[in-house]
Order: structure tokens, then sequence, then C-alpha cells
């Protein structure tokens, strides 16, 4: 089954049980011609890689053929192979396969074991990608959406407003900046600009508020000054993230690629903020670092955020009851069992590269955050 939607934590939990030789592969792709032909040939490759890991271990010619017989339908699958994105998550067991097309970018990787992998997954749905963007100059305005699986488009406005600053104004309506002289008045040109700022800034307010009435989702502006300062002071309550530069002549996919560019960043200043938070309970036994720690922790139930690295494997073995850990290069990703415990007790994951965390208390493997501290949980920070 193709999945183009994000996985919801249903999905995470879902592929977070027990499995069978289960595959699990990540892969970076690209949405071109040449990109999808590389995928589709990395993606073989992993299976292969995958099938020998089997054999290895001891599985059965059934068994191994079962595996090819999936891939295969994947493989033959042409509407996957013709809507790539920016990563591909594959899994694969006897009776399951799942494809995720994702627009983040994940790292390659490739498990074999009793379990899939969720740790790159949950990427996907905790680094956010979507935003809303304002085009402003004195010709005009629009509003956009950029959501995590769709390009920046024009949102259709519920209402009438002003078109451009002459418009808001009350005088000539303009269309291009060579009319700019025609504000030029009594009032004054940055009087007008200020009005005009106002009255946009309104119907943002309006529109947006019926969209994302919590003002969850930051809001690009692409604009000049004054204007982009004008904007600014009108207190909107979305996260504000200034592009500078005339927005007037920009297509959809620059306005789109100026979004992602920064998005990563606002995410990143974002975790950074609430392991900041996290970090504060530190010597009341709020939080801890050490792995062995937040097992027991996730086991208790006592995990209400873990924030962790999805780039690297600590290979092992969790006790989902005791929160016990052994380390085993044969085992599977600790993190990513911890994550799924962490998800089917009400908390929240948090994957993230190391680099992106600039807390102090991080230690570029994980943080978690609890609910109520556990005896002799308090302790000085890893490193």
């Amino acid at each position: 089954m193709i999945r183009y939607e994000l996985p919801t934590v249903d999905d995470l939990l879902r592929l977070g049980e027990p499995t069978t030789n289960a595959v699990t592969i990540y892969l970076p792709t690209d949405p071109t011609p040449a990109g999808r032909e590389l995928a589709a040939t990395s993606a073989k490759s992993a299976v292969d890689e995958a099938v020998r890991e089997l054999r290895a271990a001891g599985a059965t010619a059934a068994e191994q053929d079962a595996l090819r017989s999936a891939w295969d339908a994947v493989a033959g699958d042409t509407a996957l192979w013709g809507q790539l994105s920016g990563s591909l998550a594959v899994f694969l067991a006897s009776g399951v396969s799942e494809q995720y097309v994702l627009p983040n970018s994940l790292e390659r990787q490739i498990q074999v074991g009793g379990y899939f992998d969720i740790g790159q997954l949950a990427r996907s749905i905790t680094s956010p990608q979507s935003a809303y963007a304002l085009t402003l100059s004195s010709s005009g305005w629009n509003l956009w959406e950029a959501s995590a699986t769709t390009r920046a488009t024009e949102l259709e406005l519920g209402d009438e407003y002003a078109d451009d600053a002459a418009d808001a104004t009350n005088r000539m309506t303009i269309r291009g900046r060579q009319h700019l002289r025609r504000l030029v008045g009594d009032e004054g040109k940055k009087v007008l600009l200020d009005r005009y700022a106002q009255v946009v800034a309104d119907a943002v307010r309006s529109e947006l508020g019926r969209l994302d009435p919590n003002a969850v989702r930051p809001l690009f502006v692409f604009a000049t000054e004054p204007l982009l300062g004008m904007i600014q002071a009108q207190g909107l309550p979305w996260e504000v993230v200034d592009v500078p530069g005339s927005p007037d002549d920009l297509r959809p996919d620059q306005i789109d690629e100026a979004i992602r560019s920064r998005i990563g960043g606002l995410n990143a200043s974002r975790v950074s903020a609430r392991a900041d938070a996290i970090g504060a309970g530190f010597a009341s036994g709020l939080a801890v670092t050490d792995l062995a720690q937040a097992a027991k922790a996730a086991a208790a139930g006592a995990v209400e955020v873990l924030i962790y690295d999805f780039t690297v494997d600590i290979l092992g073995a969790f006790d989902d009851a005791t929160g016990d850990i052994t380390f085993d290069e044969a085992g599977y990703d600790l993190l990513s069992r911890l994550a799924v415990k962490v998800l089917a007790t009400g908390g929240e994951v948090i994957a993230v590269r190391p680099e992106e965390v600039s807390a102090e208390i991080w230690n570029g493997r994980l943080l978690a955050g609890l609910r109520f501290p556990l005896a002799g949980q308090a302790s000085a920070p890893t490193t």
C-alpha cells in the first residue's frame, strides 16, 4: 500500500508491533527521471541486502521467496516510482507491504529483525513541513499554503478585500509598481502604506484564523521595506518569518523553495526551546538523558516527551514491561523501540538530527521529559 499522506500515531504504533522477518528500508529520493531510476535501483539493492541477512540468520527459502515476491509487487508499481518526493520508506514482511512517500530528507537505512524501525518515519510527523505565506507589495498581496505533501499554492480567499495599496487607501486602483507615484499625496506615502499594511493584516487574521485558529503554523512574509516592517508591527499571532525581497515576480515553486529552505531552522529553534524547558526540570528528576533511565521511565509510562537522534542505530533489546535494555549488534534499534513505547503510553516523540538541538542539556542522543520523577532518577547529564 502506497501512502502519500503523513503517517499517524496509529500507523507508527501498528508498524511498531513485533513482526517476523521485518525489513525496513529508508531512502532519500529525488522526483526527477534520473532520481526515480536511482531510487528504484537503490531500493532493489537494499532488498537484496536484506535477503542476504535473512539467509544468514537462518530464514527458509520460502521466507526469502515471500520477501522477494513482496518486493516484486512494489518494484512493478509505476504509481509509486512516478510520484516520489524527498524520501521513501518501505516496510516489507510476510503479509505486510507498505510504502510512504515523504517530503522530509531521511537517511539511507536498512534493518532486518523482529520489528520495523519507525525511528525515521516519526521524523515526518515531528518535523512539521507545513506553513502559510504572505506575498506583499504595493501592487498587491496573496496568501499561500504549503503542506507536508503539496507544493505552495495560492489560497482561495473567503471574503472580498482590497486588491492593493491604492485600493486599501481609497485611491485609484493600481496594478504595477510604476504607478506608485499615485500614492504620494497630502497624507504621505508612508502613511498610506501603513494603512495598507493594517488592511492586509486584518485580512490575514480573518482568513488564517479560520484555518489555523491556534496559530500553530508559521507565516512566511515575502516583502520589501517599509512594508515588511509595517506588517511585522501589526502583531499577527502567527510566528512571522521574514523573506526579504520583492515578491511580485515570484513563481509558486520559488515561494515553496524559500519556505522549505527556512522551515528546518525554524523547527530546530522550536525543538531547542522545548529541550531547554525540559532541562529546567532535571534537578527535580523530571528530565533524563541516559538511555537506560529513559527506557525505565518509558516502561513505567512516565515519559511525556522523547527527543532523540533518528540518524543513528543503537542496537539491542528492550523489555516493554520492565524497561531493561541490553546492547546487541544483532538486535533492533533501541531508540525506535523507545519511541513506540512512549507513543503507546500517550507521550510525544520528536526525531531530530543531533546538530539541530542547541540546548545545554542535549547530549546528542536523547532527552526525555518525564510526567513524574522515578526513584533514583536524578543524576548528572550524560555527555
